[in-house]
This record gives C-alpha cells, sequence and structure tokens, in this order.
C-alpha cells in the first residue's frame, strides 16, 4: 500500500495525497468527521423575580415596585451585567366552592435577567433575595466570548483529524491508495448555552444565610463535523480475490487484493454488489458519572436554604480534596410544601435540594459517595460508566476496520457461492453510529447516610458500519443453476 502511515499517527501526519487522480474515473470515499471540545464557563445568567400577592391591584403592584426597585439597586452596586427586564404580571387571583367564582386578590410577578461572573454569582442570589427577590427561575453558564471563538476553531480541526483517521482506517483494510480530497463542507453546530439549571424558589422573602449556596459553571461543549470527499484512483483500487479464497479467515488475514484492476477493457455495464458491513467493539469502562443531592426540609425557606448552603459547601469541599473531575452544579430548587384539607391548601414549609454532579475513577467512586454523604449529601440521582478518550478514539477506527472486513467477508461469501469475479471498489460510504453513554443505572438514596457500596463499572460498545459497492464484470458472471423440476440451465 502506498500511503504507510500508522493509524494512531493519522492525526498529526495526515493522509498522503496523490497528484493526479486517474480523471473522470476516480471514485471516491465519503466520510464525516466530528470534533467536540468542552470549554470551562466563567459567567453565570441568571432570571430571577419578585412575586407579591394581596387584596387589591394597588397594593400588589406598589410592593412589586418598591422590592423590584430594591433589587435592581443591589444588582447595579454588584456589577450585573445585561441587566434587563424580562417580564412584567399582575393577575386576579379566584377562589371557587360550589361552581362559584370568587375574586380574593391581586398577583404580580416582576422578573429581571442578569450576568455575573460564576464566582460571582451565588452570593449576588443571596444579596437579590435578601433585598426581595423570592423567585428563581432559571439559572445558565456559558464561557466569554474570546474563548467561544476559539473553542470553534479548535473543533473544525479536531472534526478534520477525525475524517482523515475514519478514511485512514478504511483505506488501510480495504489496501487502496487515497487521492486528492475533492470536496469538504463544514457544518457547524449551532452552540447552545449548557442546559439550564432550574430552580423554583417561592418563598415570600429569604434573608441572608450564613453560608453563600456554592454555584459551579458546568463546561459548555462545541460541537462540529466536517465531510470530506477523498477519491482514489481506479488503477489503485483493490478487487476482493478469488472465489477460491478461504472464508474462514477471511477476518483476520483479510481479502488478497489484485492490481490492476479489470481496467479499459471492462464492458461499461458493470454490475454492482451493494454489501454493508458492521462492526461492534466493547472497551471496559474506567470512569464513573455521578449526580447526587442535599435535600433539606424545614419550617421556614431561611432555615431550609441555610442548611442546603452550609451541607452543599461540605460537599463541595470533599469533593475537591478527593479531585474529583467535571464538578458542577446541575439544580437548585426552593419550593413550598402544602398539605391539603377540605379543598384548603395550606403551607407547612419548605424543601431545598441542590444537585452537584462529579466525575471520577471508578475505583475511586464508591469511597467518594460515602465521604460526600458523610459531609451532607443524602440523595443519589444517577451513576453511569464511561471509558476515557483516549480509549474510545482506537475503537471508533477499529470498529470501522472490523465493519470493512465485514463487508468484504460477506461479498466474497456471495462471488464464492456465484463464482463471479469481483472488480473495482466503486464506493465507499462509512456510517459511523453515535456512542452514547452506557444507559445509567438509577438510585434513590434518601437515608442521611449508608454504608459503604462496590461499585462496578460497565462495558461501553461502540458501533460503525460500513457500506461497499463492488463491481463485477457480466463477461465473468455464471450461470444459474436451478436444478427444481428438471428445469435446465439458462444463460
Amino acid at each position: 500500500m502506498a500511503n504507510t502511515d500508522n493509524l494512531t499517527g493519522v492525526r498529526n501526519s495526515g493522509l498522503a495525497i496523490a497528484d493526479p487522480l486517474i480523471g473522470s474515473t476516480t471514485q471516491i470515499l465519503e466520510v464525516t468527521g466530528q470534533g467536540e471540545v468542552s470549554v470551562a464557563t466563567t459567567l453565570t445568567d441568571v432570571e430571577l423575580g419578585i412575586k407579591v400577592q394581596g387584596k387589591t391591584a394597588t397594593e400588589v403592584q406598589e410592593q412589586v415596585a418598591q422590592r423590584s426597585t430594591a433589587v435592581v439597586d443591589v444588582l447595579r452596586k454588584l456589577g450585573a451585567q445585561e441587566l434587563q427586564t424580562t417580564s412584567i404580571q399582575l393577575n386576579p387571583v379566584y377562589s371557587y366552592k360550589d361552581d362559584t367564582q370568587t375574586l380574593t386578590g391581586f398577583e404580580g410577578l416582576n422578573t429581571l435577567q442578569f450576568e455575573l461572573p460564576t464566582v460571582q454569582s451565588g452570593a449576588a442570589i443571596d444579596k437579590a433575595i435578601q433585598a426581595g427577590a423570592n423567585v428563581i427561575q432559571n439559572i445558565s453558564f456559558t464561557a466569554s466570548d474570546e474563548v467561544l471563538q476559539q473553542a470553534r476553531l479548535q473543533v473544525l480541526s479536531e472534526a478534520v483529524k477525525d475524517a482523515k483517521a475514519q478514511a485512514q482506517a478504511v483505506f488501510s483494510t480495504l489496501q487502496l491508495t487515497p487521492g486528492q480530497i475533492i470536496d469538504i463542507d463544514i457544518n457547524s453546530d449551532d452552540n447552545p448555552r449548557p442546559s439550564s439549571l432550574v430552580s423554583n424558589l417561592t418563598a415570600d422573602r429569604v434573608s441572608a444565610t450564613a453560608s453563600t449556596t456554592p454555584i459551579i459553571g458546568a463546561p459548555q461543549t462545541i460541537e462540529a463535523s466536517v465531510s470530506l470527499d477523498i477519491g482514489y484512483s481506479p488503477n489503485s483500487a483493490g478487487t476482493l480475490a478469488s472465489a477460491t479464497d478461504n472464508l474462514t479467515g477471511v477476518r483476520n488475514s483479510g481479502l488478497a487484493i489484485a492490481d490492476p484492476l479489470i481496467g479499459s477493457t471492462a464492458p461499461k455495464t458493470t454490475q454492482i454488489l451493494e454489501v454493508t458491513g458492521k462492526g461492534e467493539v466493547s472497551v471496559a469502562t474506567t470512569l464513573t458519572e455521578v449526580q447526587l443531592g442535599i435535600k433539606v426540609q424545614g419550617k421556614t425557606a431561611t432555615e431550609v436554604q441555610e442548611q442546603v448552603a452550609q451541607r452543599s459547601t461540605a460537599v463541595v469541599d470533599v469533593l475537591r480534596k478527593l479531585g474529583a473531575q467535571e464538578l458542577q452544579t446541575t439544580s437548585i430548587q426552593l419550593n413550598p410544601v402544602y398539605s391539603y384539607k377540605d379543598d384548603t391548601q395550606t403551607l407547612t414549609g419548605f424543601e431545598g435540594l441542590n444537585t452537584l454532579q462529579f466525575e471520577l475513577p471508578t475505583v475511586q467512586s464508591g469511597a467518594a459517595i460515602d465521604k460526600a454523604i458523610q459531609a451532607g449529601a443524602n440523595v443519589i440521582q444517577n451513576i453511569s460508566f464511561t471509558a476515557s478518550d483516549e480509549v474510545l478514539q482506537q475503537a471508533r477506527l477499529q470498529v470501522l476496520s472490523e465493519a470493512v472486513k465485514d463487508a468484504k467477508a460477506q461479498a466474497q461469501a456471495v462471488f464464492s457461492t456465484l463464482q463471479l469475479t469481483p472488480g473495482q471498489i466503486i464506493d465507499i460510504d462509512i456510517n459511523s453510529d453515535d456512542n452514547p453513554r452506557p444507559s445509567p443505572f438509577v438510585s434513590n438514596l434518601t437515608a442521611d447516610r449508608v454504608s459503604t457500596t462496590p461499585i462496578i463499572g460497565g462495558s461501553q460498545t461502540i458501533k460503525a458500519s460500513v457500506s461497499l459497492d463492488i463491481g463485477y464484470s457480466p463477461n465473468s458472471a455464471v450461470i444459474l443453476d436451478l436444478p427444481l423440476n428438471g428445469l435446465q440451465q439458462f444463460a
């Protein structure tokens, strides 16, 4: 094979380019590479509100205005950016009894949105609540514009490298020599903010707590794909070996390649066999992703928020000391708890829940969960396993090679049975599957503390399929033998 690049190093060395190609007879491999880059977020967008209920619209609107003004003043003093009003609502409140609707009062809600560095956002939320805010609608994280722009360029480069690596795996397995890159399509994805962290805080007012609730920004993922059409010259393309090849050994030894192929003497009415091979590789997982929480119930919102803040801070400190990676806040919630009797709703207290997510080697994850629970966590929402990025990349290339071998083996079985002589590989399509994380196993833990539980990671499966269009010349075809009912052979 002309290109002797090692597959492992193809991302650095690139594919060999043959120039010129053989005119209009050039065959094409279509391949799409995926790029993904995660960047640390440094900014937090917060949308919070001031909700008031009262007997008259005037009373409600006056309270909303006063408290909104106080919150805006606090946020401006803190240097909040992109500060804006996102909604103003004033609605009547009704009670219903014996099919009769009765006006009982009014409810007003003003919402504000602002942006601050993530390291300042927790304290800003606490101070805004102290000033009169009592609803947090959502929180989301983003990187700076400069970091995002650099990441967009980096992810395109990664997508091209991935496409080249896939192409090299296929060409190497088929013993083909790559030619010119004929066409390039860039398919950059939009880069949305990470999924919003939703929080519902509905207390009338919360005082500043002794501890500031820690908020840790989630990383932001930028993705792109690049499609390459890479030519390969017919005189360098392989043919499947003759029908006498041993099919049993084909997956290990590969099919022999005849060179040159059936050249210009081949009829223009070449027939085609379409075959799709599938590859599947299982790799051991070594990393565990855990999502756990701190859930607290109490009589007042202030009491609950203070306990959640204290226990969340303790859990974060423990996880950081253990070297937890990808540590991030995934949810902040504070909700009223009601009792219902005789069609009457009564506020009985509040429930708060902060959730955190982190990643550690699987061998360390069990002990980390135990220590987090000792520090104050009391909910485990889910656990999932994954292999390292390096192992997954190697598996993706291996699975493409396996898919090509499977397609060749299938084609050889058909050609051998029909006693046909294979010709050029006319077209190659790579259909790499997305590689999702293994299905997480779900755990609901609500005790204050549990004993140590061993955690054993499962395997992760990577799949791909490759389709080959393989020509065979009509003059090499044979007649079918139909012995039924004494029918004679036909041409």
